[in-house]
C-alpha cells in the first residue's frame, strides 16, 4: 500500500472537482497579479516621497507675497532681503522659485540663433543670493559671483548670466567633457556655466528630467509679488520662521503676506493624496488575501467533510496523522502552484497594461516571486486548520460509517 501522501490520490481527487478547483486556481492567480503590481505601485510611492530635491528641506522656508499700492518705506527686493537676512537665525534668503514650486520647463539650445535644441530643463531664476539659499551640494565650479550677477531690466537675450547645473545634464549634454565655462540658451537667457551641482529636482514624479536642472541668478529692483525664501542654521527653522512672517509684515506694510510654509511641510502635503491612496491600496491588498485564504480554506474544509470516511478508511489502514497532515497540504500546495504559474503571466501583463495606459515602471521580477511565495504561504496557512481536524479523524470513523 502506497503511502497516504501519495500524489495519485491527490490528482484523482482534483479530476473529481474541476470546476472549485479551477475557481480557486483563478482566484489565486488574480490575487498575485494584483498583490504584485500594487505593493510596486505604493513601493514607487514611498520611494519617491523619500526622494531628496537636493536642498535641505527642513531648513528652508517659503513666504509669498503680494505688494499692494505705494509704500513710502520702500518695497525693493534689496528692502525685504535685508529685512529677512536680518532675522536672527537666517543664514540666507533670496528671491525665487523653490524645488517642486515654480522652476519652468525649457527647451535648452547650444547656439546663439536658438535653432538646435539639445534639451529640455527645470530652469530656477532667482534673485543674487539665489543658489546660496538654496544650498545645493555644489560639486565643480562655484555660486555666481556677485559683480557677475546681471541687473535683470537690463538683461537681453544675449547678456550672459551665471548658471549651476546638475550634474546629470552636464553629463547629458558635455559626455567625457567638463560643463564648467559653457555657454547655453534658452529662449531669454544666454548661460554660462559656472558650477556643477550634485541634485536639483524641480518635482518628485519619478521621471529622470526631474534632475535636469538649471538654476541662474539676476538682480532684481522691483517685484509686484511672487517667493521669497529663507535659510536658517540646521534645526533651527521652526523658531526663525514666525520671526521672518512677523519681520516682513512689519517692516514692509505694503506687503500682504499671503501663503507661509516650510519646505518639507509643503512637500509632505503634496504627497498627502499619494499616501492616502496607497492606505486604500494596501487595504485593498489585505482584503484580497482575506477573501483568497477564505477561499483556499473553505474548500479544504468541505473536502474534509466530504472526504471523511476516506480518511477514517485510511487511517484504518495504518495512515498516520502526519500523513493525513501533509496529504492535504501537498494536495493545497499543487492547486496553488497552478495558480502561481497562471498568476506570474497575468502579473506581468497587468503590468504591460499599466506601463502602456499610466506610464507605470516595469515591474521588477523580484515582485513576480514575492507574489509566489506569499500565495504558497497563505495557501498553506489557509489549509492548516481543516487539515489537522482531517488528521484528527479516529480509524473508528470508516466503521461507524459502514
Amino acid at each position: 500500500m502506497k503511502p497516504f501522501s501519495s500524489l495519485r490520490p491527490i490528482f484523482s481527487a482534483l479530476r473529481r472537482h474541476k470546476a472549485a478547483v479551477t475557481l480557486l486556481v483563478l482566484e489565486i492567480a488574480l490575487t498575485m497579479a494584483v498583490l504584485g503590481n500594487l505593493l510596486f505601485i505604493v513601493h514607487q510611492s514611498a520611494v519617491l516621497q523619500r526622494e531628496s530635491t537636493g536642498v535641505p528641506t527642513n531648513d528652508i522656508a517659503m513666504i509669498q507675497s503680494m505688494v499692494i499700492g505705494r509704500n513710502p518705506h520702500g518695497n525693493t527686493v534689496t528692502d525685504n532681503l535685508a529685512v529677512l537676512r536680518s532675522v536672527p537665525g537666517v543664514v540666507a534668503a533670496s528671491f525665487g522659485p523653490a524645488p517642486m514650486m515654480g522652476a519652468w520647463w525649457s527647451p535648452i539650445y547650444s547656439n546663439a540663433g536658438r535653432t538646435r535644441m539639445v534639451a529640455h530643463a527645470n530652469v530656477f531664476s532667482g534673485s543674487q543670493d539665489y543658489a546660496q539659499t538654496l544650498d545645493a551640494h555644489l560639486i565643480a565650479g562655484h555660486v555666481p559671483a556677485a559683480g557677475s550677477i546681471p541687473d535683470v531690466t537690463a538683461t537681453s537675450p544675449t547678456t550672459l548670466v551665471p548658471a549651476l547645473i546638475t550634474q546629470q545634464l552636464a553629463q547629458r549634454l558635455f559626455p567625457g567633457r567638463s560643463a564648467l565655462g559653457r555657454v547655453l540658451y534658452d529662449r531669454n537667457h544666454s548661460m554660462r556655466i559656472v558650477g556643477i551641482v550634485d541634485t536639483l529636482r524641480a518635482a518628485l514624479t519619478g521621471r529622470s528630467s526631474d534632475n535636469d536642472s538649471i538654476l541662474i541668478e539676476q538682480r532684481y529692483d522691483q517685484v509686484m509679488g511672487g517667493l521669497w525664501l529663507i535659510r536658517s542654521r540646521p534645526g533651527q527653522m521652526a523658531h526663525v520662521f514666525p520671526l521672518a512672517e512677523n519681520a516682513m509684515r512689519k517692516a514692509n506694510p505694503a506687503n500682504v503676506v499671503g501663503e507661509t510654509s516650510l519646505l518639507q511641510a509643503f512637500i509632505t502635503s503634496t504627497f498627502a493624496g499619494a499616501r492616502a491612496i496607497n492606505r486604500i491600496l494596501m487595504a485593498i491588498t489585505a482584503i484580497l488575501l482575506i477573501v483568497t485564504a477564505l477561499g483556499v480554506s473553505g474548500l479544504a474544509s468541505f473536502w474534509v467533510q466530504q472526504r471523511t470516511r476516506h480518511i477514517g478508511t485510511r487511517r484504518a489502514l495504518g495512515a498516520t496523522r502526519g500523513a493525513i497532515l501533509r496529504h492535504f497540504q501537498a494536495e493545497n500546495l499543487i492547486i496553488v502552484s497552478m495558480g502561481v504559474v497562471l498568476g506570474a503571466a497575468l502579473t506581468i501583463g497587468l503590468n504591460v497594461l499599466l506601463m502602456q495606459r499610466f506610464a507605470q515602471p516595469r515591474l521588477p521580477l523580484q515582485y513576480v516571486a514575492f507574489g509566489a511565495l506569499a500565495m504558497w504561504l497563505l495557501g498553506q496557512l489557509a489549509v492548516l486548520g481543516p487539515a489537522l481536524r482531517a488528521a484528527r479523524v479516529p480509524p473508528t470513523t470508516a466503521m461507524r460509517a459502514a
